[in-house]
């Protein structure tokens, strides 16, 4: 039988931003669901550079394979496109985790923030380089 999903997300495209939104805690089911679902949103920019926020201050956390899951997640984003990502957390201590669960995200072009306005903005200026 296979497992439930854990784990909510909305995502929202504009232009070449895709802004997600995390809540709850993620098993592998929930963490592939949520990958497979942006990863569609990234094909359908057709290989054009695009930049990810993603708003995390909700996730509780997951369970190992979730965070496998979303290592490779994030090696295919890097693959397909993707210029720069910001990803926001309530706690730093979070991020440290994800750091240490996912060695993916400790790409350059990874940015962790525990401020949502200071992650729109880093991401609006790495996009803006796209168009310079």
């Amino acid at each position: 039988m296979p497992e439930a999903a854990h784990g909510e997300f909305t995502i929202q495209v504009t232009g070449n931003l895709i802004c997600t939104k995390m809540t709850g805690s993620y098993n592998e089911a929930g963490a592939t669901a949520y990958t497979q679902a942006v990863m569609e949103q990234v094909k359908r920019l057709n290989g054009k550079p695009f930049g990810i926020v993603a708003d995390n201050r909700g996730v509780l956390g997951g369970t190992p394979e979730a965070y496998a899951v979303l290592d490779e997640y994030n090696v295919w984003m890097e693959d397909n496109n993707m210029h720069a990502k910001a990803v926001v957390f309530n706690a730093k201590i979070m991020a440290t985790i994800l750091k240490n669960q996912s060695p993916s995200m400790q790409a350059e072009n990874i940015q962790m923030f525990t401020d949502l306005n200071q992650a729109n903005r880093w991401i609006e200026n790495k996009l803006e380089q796209i168009k310079a």
